[in-house]
């Protein structure tokens, strides 16, 4: 039992990481699918998501990246299917790889969404054979494109445009109307 046991235990540890790791890989490329499939339907501007990353210079009026409707649909469409996973748009970017003047009904994008999450081991084997990062942990990267199906149209908007190009065309876009 004393030689035994120790195979064992790292055969089932090995199967039980395996299937962690696939399903934490599943579930990362659904929500990646799933915000690349809304960012065909509503793809943002490019100078709206140049915000993201900015930590100065940013305009009067503007409170978060997400304030944009296209980009905070492509969001929550990503946190749609979660089940264990938190924070797994905490590390996604949407961009256009062929360059921003791809969005456009004409060329059809594409429109590229990325996440890229650490997952943790689920059992002492990641930590005790230094596998992944070295810390426990390892990087998922996956990366969905689609391409341009909509320019995201909204009725109800002045100009008929859901997407907002800035925090000034939001504050249009969004402007309550007065009666």
């Amino acid at each position: 039992m004393a030689f035994v046991l120790p195979v064992l235990l790292l055969v089932l540890f090995g199967i039980m990481e395996f299937g962690y790791i696939l399903y934490a890989y599943s579930t990362v490329s659904q929500a990646a699918r799933n915000a690349a499939e809304a960012a065909a339907q509503l793809p943002p501007y490019q100078s709206w998501l140049a915000y993201k990353d900015k930590t100065t210079g940013l305009p009067a009026g503007y409170t978060g990246f997400t304030q944009d409707a296209c980009v905070r649909t492509i969001y929550v469409a990503a946190q749609s299917d979660q089940t264990l996973f938190e924070g797994i748009t905490n590390n996604m970017t949407i961009s256009y790889p062929n360059g921003e003047d791809t969005r456009n009904l004409v060329d059809r994008g594409p429109v590229e969404v990325t996440i890229n999450y650490r997952v943790s081991g689920l059992t002492p084997l990641f930590n005790l054979f230094r596998l992944g990062n070295g810390d426990g942990t390892i990087n998922l990267q996956v990366t969905q494109r689609r391409s341009i199906e909509s320019l995201g149209k909204d009725p109800s908007k002045p100009n008929g445009a859901a997407c907002a190009k800035d925090v000034a065309d939001w504050q249009t876009i969004n402007a309550t109307p007065t009666h």
